[in-house]
């Protein structure tokens, strides 16, 4: 098993990277106060081709693979958690759930528009009461004539209020439990459609995040996302792949703080010479290093494995647990060193700090990583 990154994996890291520092660092401060989103970033990460990464060649797109996309979500994140998230699901949420189900005619009238920035999308899963427990959804459609007619409410859609398109999990066939779920495209526009933003979060400030409402709304009969059925199928697969983005994301949070504390270690002075001098200090900060290592290595794990087409939901559920307890523990410790200082939004400890209690809960709580983790080691479903 070799992870040498090629050199095209390394041409994107580089790019990122770079991207990052040019394009989203100088507002970042001032984006997070104001909870703004970000729509010039949005096509300037289309203009590089971020969006196209997982799109094949023959759609137009780059047709590369998932340590790729691994690779950029880190070092955007490494500045700017917010925008990190809404370039991964702007694939791994939108792009890809129509790649997995939709029709030829589906992927021609939406893929170009997502993978170029010109629309955006949003996945509708969660509901007021239907979180952790997906199959728990109360949101209908029901077939009339040639439309359907969906009900219901979705709650913590991340993309919501700035979406142009929503793929929406609803219960087509009551009788049939989870087997009778289905995805639909919903358009803007749409009678019966509308939506409203969350605001004042804790973090992830500058990414949208709001609620969509559904009543009586008449959708194409084409707009349905694969058979009815497998809607549940498709959206867990593409909530996998978001959390192996969030444990990419992480490493990315953590290194940025490994980063800046050292580097204020070795400039902040106490007692006459450099608090890195001091053994706690650098314990705190070794401890960070291993932390991320593993994290790292988790990651490309999963990676490599989604590559091979290999399942991963176990793996992806350890990076995903481990990496966010890492990158939260590196967040507390970033805050200790630098102190007094770290309470104010001047550096970027508070903002990390901040933005990791999401990804805590989006994608899988960590209670659910850890349900996932023991189910495959004890063959037993913990809440059956």
């Amino acid at each position: 098993m070799d992870f040498t990154l090629t050199k095209e994996q390394e041409m994107f890291r580089d790019m990122a990277k770079e991207f990052a520092e040019r394009e989203v660092v100088p507002s970042v401060q001032e984006r997070d106060r104001e909870e703004r989103f970000f729509p010039e970033i949005m096509q300037k990460m289309a203009n590089q081709g971020f969006f196209a990464i997982k799109v094949p060649q023959e759609m137009g797109g780059l047709g590369l693979d998932w340590t790729t996309m691994g690779l950029v979500a880190e070092q955007i994140a490494a500045v700017d958690f917010s925008v990190a998230l809404t370039f991964y699901i702007q694939t791994s949420l939108e792009i890809m759930p129509i790649l997995i189900a939709g029709t030829e005619e589906q992927k021609k009238k939406f893929i170009p528009d997502l993978m170029t920035g010109k629309k955006i999308g949003c996945l509708a899963a969660v509901e007021p009461n239907a979180g952790s427990d997906a199959t728990s959804v109360q949101t209908t459609a029901v077939p009339d004539g040639n439309e359907w007619v969906l009900n219901g409410n979705k709650s913590w859609i991340t993309n919501a209020t700035v979406s142009d398109y929503s793929v929406v999990l609803a219960q087509a066939d009551k009788s049939k439990g989870t087997k009778g779920i289905a995805t639909f495209i919903v358009e803007n526009g749409m009678p019966g459609y509308s939506k409203t933003k969350i605001s004042h979060k804790l973090g992830c400030r500058s990414s949208d995040t709001g609620q969509l409402f559904f009543r009586d709304c008449r959708i194409p009969k084409d707009n349905l996302l694969g058979a009815i059925g497998k809607g549940m199928a498709t959206a867990l697969q593409c909530i996998e792949f978001t959390r192996f983005g969030i444990s990419c994301m992480a490493v990315g949070v953590t290194q940025a703080c490994i980063d800046a504390s050292i580097k204020y270690a070795l400039e902040r002075k106490q007692f006459g010479r450099p608090i890195g001098s001091n053994q706690l200090i650098q314990e705190q900060i070794a401890d960070m290093i291993v932390g991320n290592e593993a994290s790292r290595w988790l990651s490309y794990h999963v990676a490599y494995m989604k590559d091979q087409g290999i399942t991963s939901t176990r793996e992806t559920g350890i990076a995903k647990y481990h990496n966010m307890d890492v990158a939260m523990k590196a967040t507390r410790t970033a805050l200790e060193i630098h102190g007094a200082y770290a309470l104010t939004d001047d550096f970027p400890m508070e903002r990390f700090y901040r933005d990791m209690t999401g990804p805590l809960i989006f994608g899988g709580t960590a209670n659910v990583q850890r349900l996932v983790i023991g189910r495959f080691a004890l063959g037993i479903d913990a809440f059956r």
